[in-house]
């Protein structure tokens, strides 16, 4: 349609309709159209555009929502590393974005496949960068979708899997899959409802293994790595779950490391890029442990956003960068975060995962696949997947599932 002899833009749902079709490969009669790995790229992009920057209004759980969680499954298993990190995202803004109970459906589906995804051998330049993308996705996927603690906590639990190794592992994890595995992790802990203190004492041994290992790290050569590390003890320390160690000692050998790192000098074998970062980081949180100081951080835009705790700053860092250039827009627009980060608050509240979220049945979210909706579009693309996919009957878990198993 043309409006004072131009174009009409077309709209977000059109863009991503289109990004939806250079996404699926094409056969006729005569030939197989298939698509190019930039062609892919591109379209996979565009969906992440669009859902970054909350411009699509897909509240709940419908075909075109479905599509996209199922492409994105396929591009993480059969595209480019490219692709694959751009489905991950994608995968974790459509759950960010969704509410009635969606993201715990999608949650369940994809679980299995993220935390095999995590655990993949990480050994040369490309895969760690990707294994990034999925811890990322796991993180988002959980805060958004777990419907109780212990959902968050099998997360929490396969993420951690990732900074300690089982005993048998013989790969070592590289610096920047342990720094983004300790940072969307520690996002997890501070999402949870704090634990009561005979929850604290029936996990002592758990959290004391824990606090060591996230001590160990302090120690390591990369300064991405300490700082995640100590951003981490600070949130434990700020939830009380370093109670049982102060008797042995081990607060001592923490305040000490803290201080160290808080006045490190330049090293010419090391990369110092980040050093008066780390060195800023770990003042704040040597007042914290000295003092009960906690941190104080405003960040101005068309008003002001304060957060005074460390589980505040975790949540509002990983965000940010999580969310990138779409964070104000998920700020304003998105009821999840749009309370706990609104500008011109002093404190938001906190994200939290919710002690029980409504569970959706299975079969609800098609309720609005009714005949009066676009058939050819269904027609071409959710039912053109399934097709593709070898599914011979449209039942709702099958769909659920498509491209993740």
């Amino acid at each position: 349609m043309a409006l004072n002899g131009r174009k009409a833009e077309a709209s977000p749902f059109d863009r991503v309709d289109a990004c939806i079709r250079d996404l699926q490969d094409r056969h006729d009669y005569w030939c197989k159209i298939t698509r190019s790995a930039a062609t892919r790229e591109a379209a996979m992009a565009g969906i992440v555009g669009e859902l970054e920057g909350y411009h699509l209004p897909l509240e709940r759980l419908d075909i075109r929502c479905l599509t996209i969680f199922a492409l994105a499954g396929v591009s993480i298993k059969k595209g480019t590393p490219t692709e694959a990190r751009l489905a991950y995202r994608a995968a974790g803004l459509l759950l960010l974005t969704l509410r009635d109970g969606s993201p715990g459906l999608l949650l369940d589906a994809a679980f299995p496949a993220l935390s095999k995804a995590i655990q993949a051998p990480h050994d040369d330049d490309v895969l760690p960068m990707l294994v990034a993308a999925a811890i990322d996705c796991l993180s988002v996927a959980s805060f958004a979708g777990a419907r109780h603690e212990e959902e968050a906590r099998r997360s929490m639990d396969a993420i951690w899997r990732v900074i300690v190794p089982p005993a048998r592992s013989r790969s070592k994890t590289s610096p920047v899959l342990l720094a983004a595995a300790v940072t969307a992790w520690t996002f997890l802990l501070t999402t949870i409802v704090s634990a009561t203190s005979a929850q604290r004492n029936a996990g002592r041994a758990s959290w004391s293994a824990a606090i060591a290992s996230l001590v160990e790290l302090l120690g390591a050569d990369d300064r991405r790595v300490r700082m995640a590390a100590g951003e981490a003890l600070a949130v434990c320390v700020e939830l009380n779950l370093t109670l049982n160690a102060r008797g042995r000692g081990d607060m001592n050998t923490l305040k000490a490391k803290v201080s160290d790192l808080a006045v490190e000098p330049a090293s010419k074998r090391a990369d110092n890029s980040l050093l008066r970062e780390q060195k800023e980081l770990f003042s704040q949180i040597a007042a914290f442990l000295d003092h009960g100081e906690f941190p104080a951080t405003s960040w101005e835009w068309n008003g002001m956003m304060k957060v005074s705790t460390w589980a505040r700053l975790v949540q509002l860092n990983f965000l940010r960068k999580f969310l990138g250039d779409g964070f104000l827009q998920h700020v304003q627009r998105n009821p999840l975060l749009n309370e706990a980060f609104s500008f011109g608050r002093v404190e938001g509240k906190p994200l939290s995962i919710q002690k029980e979220k409504r569970s959706m049945p299975i079969d609800d979210f098609l309720r609005d696949w009714k005949p009066d909706r676009n058939w050819s579009w269904e027609n071409d693309n959710i039912l053109c997947l399934r097709r593709k996919l070898g599914l011979r009957k449209c039942l709702p878990e099958k769909l659920l599932q498509l491209g993740w198993r």
